[in-house]
């Protein structure tokens, strides 16, 4: 690295991404000159507070469990239609790659699915509501056992 450089363009850049770093924000854009810079990041560690006021005992949870988080940023809809069932309940086992809720952005509707396989702990979000890229949504208590699965009758 040239030296001469470090103080130029490349200092520059290095100035505005750490006060991005610094901040909780999770897109940022730079026009000056000849010079874009775009940086898009993806904080996953943590998680967002819940969309409503939780009571007391809803506050805390086990560390083990897993976030759910929103993909995108739009309305969250814990049911695939108005009236119908909803993807998933309070308790209900999941397995991995099973579809929780969707999100509309743009008039298109997409799927928010598990990537691993547990029980429902908490919902965190209500049916409607607007949720942002990052938002925890639900949480997932991977250490559950399924259901047993009925046994078959034999001939």
């Amino acid at each position: 690295m040239q030296p001469e450089r470090s103080n130029g363009w490349l200092g520059h850049v290095r100035a505005v991404l750490g006060e991005v770093l610094r901040s909780d924000a999770r897109e940022f854009e730079l026009a000056q000159g000849s010079l874009r810079l775009r940086v898009k990041r993806r904080i996953e560690a943590i998680p967002s507070a819940p969309a409503l006021p939780a009571a007391p005992a809803e506050s805390a949870h086990n560390p083990a469990w897993l976030t759910i988080t929103a993909p995108l940023t739009g309305v969250f809809y814990l049911a695939p239609s108005p009236g119908a069932r909803t993807y998933v309940e309070l308790g209900e086992w999941v397995e991995a790659g099973t579809v929780v809720g969707l999100i509309e952005a743009m008039k298109v509707f997409n799927e928010v699915t598990v990537e691993q396989s547990g029980t429902v702990a908490r919902i965190l979000v209500e049916d409607g509501t607007l949720v942002h890229d990052g938002e925890a949504l639900m949480l997932l208590d991977p250490s559950g056992t399924p259901p047993e699965a009925p046994e078959r009758i034999r001939d």
